[in-house]
């Protein structure tokens, strides 16, 4: 009797677990804000390389994979010079791998500190011109599975050429869609990791630190931001209040085809994997701008809700429950609206083909039961496990493909009416187990 139905080339086990990168400016950082405020003591380099590895992790991913580089286009992405970047590069990513994050938390005998390192794993191939890299295990709790998160595009830091004017962006953006966000200077100096004998001067550190990243903010990022002192103790300035506003000019200035269908991509699949219904989610991306359906989405996770978290969501957008301010302009959202009216057909026409391959399994152990004519219970029960173990597969293979191309998954609603409905459960349950 057979044993099973013939499939594509599987991926060996190394593969499975090495993905070559495609570094676009355009994709999205999301990252805990307990990440955001811990000290960090980066270089601007090692920053652009360590964020666009991040840039790269999406929101239902599980763990970290390793990526494959090439050095030429990490170069070109981060804006090092041609001459010697595979030299500044690979100092740069050992700069990386000897650098911790620190996280003080509790005091005196009861005070805890973690320390964490960036990368987990650098293997360079010289001659190939690549770079294998793999994300500390660490990090996993900050950038896993978010319920709370900061998130920008990489665009927006990658030209910053101020370390300080990157965190300053990276804090401010914590507050986004809220205005303003109180801090206090001794705070702010370590967030930026400012030694206490460095720019002791309040005129010194407003100048090097603030004015500068205010004017870099404001010329190459979606927000810009005012100051002015909160609180003196004395003559001494104890705290700033900081202002946000969005920066329309850059937002527009940034938009394209291929960003604003990886925009709709990403959004898309956050709804559909936190349970919104599929129609409902398009219907979404239809009528509301991405940052409004964002803003909403974020405030409804924030609410820790235990029971029906995607009607919840679905409240939130419909009411603007975090009073987001966005709307899109006109040529964006002209360009909204081309973009989701191709994906929608393009997903619609993908789903029909995989119902039809998922269909075509099924038919061929139908056929079997119809003209082998099994005997015995046992012939009987192996061709029904052969079956749903070969069903199960060619679902796994639709949603690894989905995956790996930012598509969202097959739900229960794509099986409704279907004669493997109950194959599509079994799937999903066994997905949701936690070995």
């Amino acid at each position: 009797m057979p044993t099973s139905i013939d499939f594509p080339k599987q991926l060996t086990f190394d593969e499975e677990f090495v993905e070559e990168a495609d570094l676009r400016p355009y994709y999205w950082v999301n990252q805990s804000n307990i990440l955001i405020n811990m000290k960090q003591n980066l270089s601007i380099t090692e920053r652009r390389i360590i964020f666009a590895l991040v840039s790269l992790v999406q929101p239902d991913d599980t763990d970290f994979k390793t990526y494959t580089i090439q050095i030429k286009e990490l170069a070109n992405l981060i804006g090092v010079a041609e001459g010697s970047f595979y030299k500044r590069i690979e100092e740069a990513v050992d700069g990386l791998q000897s650098k911790q994050l620190i996280f003080e938390h509790g005091e005196g005998n009861k005070r805890i500190v973690d320390k964490i390192t960036w990368v987990q794993r650098a293997t360079y191939m010289h001659g190939q011109g690549i770079i294998r890299i793999k994300l500390s295990e660490d990090l996993a709790q900050y950038l896993l599975d978010l319920k709370t998160y900061t998130k920008y595009q990489l665009f927006n830091v990658l030209q910053l050429k101020s370390e300080y004017s990157w965190r300053i962006y990276e804090l401010l953006k914590e507050r986004e869609p809220w205005s303003k966000r109180i801090i206090k200077v001794s705070e702010l100096r370590e967030k930026l990791n400012i030694p206490d004998d460095k720019l002791t001067l309040m005129k010194n550190f407003k100048k090097v630190v603030l004015d500068k990243a205010q004017q870099e903010i404001e010329e190459k990022t979606d927000i810009r931001f005012d100051y002015e002192v909160h609180k003196k103790i004395g003559r001494r300035i104890d705290s700033f209040i900081f202002y946000i506003y969005k920066n329309t000019k850059n937002q527009l200035k940034q938009i394209s085809p291929e960003a604003a269908d990886y925009d709709i991509q990403q959004l898309l699949n956050l709804l559909i994997t936190k349970k919104v219904r599929k129609d409902k989610a398009i219907e979404f991306v239809k009528k509301y701008h991405p940052r409004y359906i964002e803003d909403n989405l974020r405030y409804a996770m924030k609410m820790d809700v235990m029971e029906n978290l995607a009607g919840y969501i679905v409240k939130a957008i419909e009411g603007n429950f975090a009073e987001s301010e966005y709307k899109a302009e006109e040529a964006e959202a002209s360009l909204y609206r081309l973009v989701i009216g191709n994906y929608e057909s393009n997903i619609s026409e993908l789903t029909k083909r995989n119902l039809d391959g998922i269909t075509e399994v099924y038919d061929y152990y139908e056929k079997l039961m119809l003209y082998e004519k099994p005997s015995t219970k046992e012939e009987i029960n192996e061709l029904v496990q052969q079956r749903e173990l070969s069903l199960l597969k060619r679902i796994d293979q639709y949603q690894e493909y989905r995956r790996e191309k930012n598509l969202p998954p097959l739900t229960l609603d794509d099986f409704e009416g279907t004669k493997f409905k109950h194959f599509f459960e079994k799937w999903e349950l066994k997905n949701s187990l936690p070995f």
